[in-house]
Formats: structure tokens, sequence, C-alpha cells
């Protein structure tokens, strides 16, 4: 990113460039325009009534409590450059890979229909808990999802007022905060999509909240799949043409009984059927292929349900790429075979360091080892091959990302 300060005359971002104009430069301004250079665009609410100027859309910088709303946000006084802005919010820290992967939590993707999770504020990240929560609901659209957030003002978000818990809807890589009216909700019922968030408690003095998140999203079918219905309460999923074909069985279920009954009382099938047994219980009679499948299809269940635990962000990898993780934060999408290789590297590190330190301090490599710098501050001691694999990875590491 480059930055360029011109003489007085105008101001902005274009690409990875920052134009500021030093006659009117205040830090709201900067910092929401080098999120633009970032990548970042405006935030906006779901609040399709409210315009901000004659050429935002509705809902456009209706986030007060986000730099890229900066046309609306709430500021502190600075020394110089005032006004200062809050910080971002929580899905574009996760789109710029800030938050680290254990500070994420992702509901149902642990199969859980509801969780109860104690969130701590982004300006405080050292506090305990996590600093995103991340609620899926669409298995059409893994990229549309809930996030919770707490707010509270400490450090850049000093001037927001008292803490509060945001919610926002991200969809389409955008995000939305979720108001009712001009009110920013900080629990929601969501009916349509099966899905509530309820602040249980909020603690200002170590700003952190308490959360209950319930829903159905481990419950459902993987996109393409529907619950096979061989009963109604049977949610193995299965292609929609085989729950046709489990209707049709229950359909012609009675006709394929021996109306004589026999070994196996009212239920004993016809000669050439047998139990489907889709479930315990299920008498279902079925030609022997068909219970075959059935068997197969409760074997493989886990495979097709629960679209949580495919959420994984923002920063979510090409098929074929993984995420590199040479530490916690470190989201580039490489081949498996380097997050291997990154993971060993990082078991051998201590003994590729030399004894007793040297020119470069405690992390000064041993003869024939350089730092990996997969980040600025990698000091993980590698052959020069790995440094050089880990730059290209990082330069190619945009086009391996899934945008929505």
């Amino acid at each position: 990113m480059n930055t360029v300060v011109n003489d007085c005359r105008d101001a902005g971002a274009v690409g990875i460039r920052v134009l500021l104009d030093p006659c009117g430069i205040f830090t709201s301004f900067a910092g929401h325009e080098t999120g633009h250079a970032l990548g970042l665009g405006h935030s906006f609410s779901t609040d399709t009534t409210y315009f901000n100027n004659a050429y935002a859309s509705a809902g456009e910088y209706d986030d007060e409590l986000d730099v890229m709303s900066c046309q609306n946000c709430l500021g502190r006084t600075t020394t110089r450059f005032s006004p200062g802005p809050p910080g971002l919010i929580g899905p574009y820290l996760d789109r710029l890979g800030w938050i680290a992967r254990p500070r994420v939590f992702t509901f149902g993707a642990d199969g859980a229909t509801s969780s109860t999770i104690t969130l701590t504020a982004l300006s405080n990240p050292g506090g305990a808990g996590y600093l995103l929560a991340r609620v899926p609901f669409d298995p059409g659209d893994l990229f549309h999802y809930y996030t919770v957030e707490v707010r509270a003002p400490i450090g850049v978000d000093a001037g927001i007022g008292p803490m509060r818990v945001s919610i926002h809807e991200v969809r389409g890589g955008v995000s939305y905060l979720v108001r009712s009216g001009r009110t920013a909700v900080e629990s929601l019922n969501d009916g349509a999509n099966q899905v509530s968030i309820t602040t249980v408690s909020k603690n200002a003095a170590t700003a952190t909240a308490v959360v209950t998140i319930t829903g159905q999203i481990a419950r459902r079918c993987l996109n393409g799949y529907v619950w096979r219905e061989a009963r109604s309460s049977d949610h193995v999923c299965v292609t929609p043409s085989r729950r046709s074909q489990v209707r049709q069985e229950n359909a012609l279920a009675a006709s394929r009984h021996n109306p004589n009954g026999g070994a196996y009382g009212p239920d004993t099938c016809n000669v050439g059927f047998v139990w489907r047994e889709a479930f315990g219980g299920d008498h279902v009679c079925v030609p022997p292929a068909e219970r075959t499948v059935a068997r197969n299809e409760n074997a493989t269940a886990a495979s097709r349900q629960n679209p949580a635990r495919l959420v994984f962000g923002p920063n979510t990898c090409r098929s074929g790429y993984v995420w590199r993780e040479a530490d916690a934060s470190d989201y580039v999408c490489v081949p498996p075979a380097t997050r291997r290789d990154t993971r060993l590297e990082n078991s051998l590190a201590a003994s590729r360091r030399e004894p007793g330190g040297g020119t470069y301090g405690p992390d000064t490599c041993r003869q024939g080892f350089v730092w990996r710098e997969a980040f600025p501050t990698d000091h993980v001691c590698v052959v020069g091959s790995s440094r050089t694999r880990a730059r290209a990875d990082n330069a190619a590491a945009e086009s391996r990302v899934e945008r929505p």
C-alpha cells in the first residue's frame, strides 16, 4: 500500500494507494481510506430506509462502530487530526486475517444446536473468551451468516459510548449491522432461518459478554442433499431423487406385505422383498438392493450433514488448498504438503537456532538455515528453499481464496 500527501487538492483511495489532503486531514478519513486500500468496502446496516447522502445506497455508512462507515461513525478526541475513528468491525477484521483462528467461534461446527459462549471486546484482545462468533444458517451459501462481537470504550474504541454487543449479517462479502428500526439489536430471533442469538449478560469491568446461540444448522444437509424422511424424524441426508424413491417405497408398503402374515407376523414381506431397515423398526418391504442402499446412506450420513463444519469465513481456501498455519493468524492458502512441511518446521524451530544466540539475537539461525519469513516476525529457521516458497505463497495468496 502506498500513501501520498498532495497539495491541498483532493483525497481518497484508488486501488492500493491512499491520497491524503494535508489541509483537512483527520484520522477518521485516513483510516477509512486505508481500509479501502486494504480491500474493504463500506459497511452497511439492514435499515433500508437510511440514506447517508445522495450518492449512498440504502443502509450504506450506517454502522457507527466501524471506521468503514466513517461518514457516520462515532469518534474520539485526539491530540492531533481529530476525530479519531473507532476500530474495524469483526467481519472486516476477520477478512483481513487479523483475528487468530482460536479466537473465532463457529456455531454448529461441533454439531451442537445450542451453545453459550463468552465474547471479549475487539479492542481488548488480551481478555478471556472469543473475539468473534460466526453463526451460519444458510446451507446454500456458506458465506452467508451472522456474526456477533462485543465493543467496549477501550483503546481505539474509546469514543463509542457504553459497551454493547453488535450483530452483523454478512452476505456477498458485505457486512450489515442488524437493526430493528433505527436501533442496533443485541439479540435476535430469526424464525425463518431457525436461529436465535441472545445476549445473556454484559460485564463492563471485564469488557465481556455472555451470549447464547441456538439453531438447526448442524441438522441441515449440505447443499444438494435433502432429508430422506423414511419417517418424519428421519434426517439422514440423501439426494432428492432418493427421497422421492423412499416416499414411493412407503406408499407401496402395504402391497408388499404378505396378506397372510408369516414368520415375522403381519410385517412379513412377500417373497423377493426384505425390510428396508432405514431405522430401527423400519419394516417397509423393499427389494434387497434397496436395504443395502439404506444401510450405506446411514453409514455415510455424517459426510452429507452439517454445513457449519465447512464454514471457514472470508479466508476460505479454494479447492485443493488449505491454510498454511505458520502461526494462529496465518490464513495464506497453500497445498496440503506445504502445511505439513510448515508444521514440521515449527516443531524443529528450537533445534535450528544458534545456541546462545548470535548476530540476530536469540533467533539467530544455525549455519545453513534462514528465517522463513512467512510474515514479518516469522523467525522459524528453515532451509533457503522454504523461505523462497513462503514468499511465492504469499504473492499468490489472494488468487487462492474463495471469495463470495
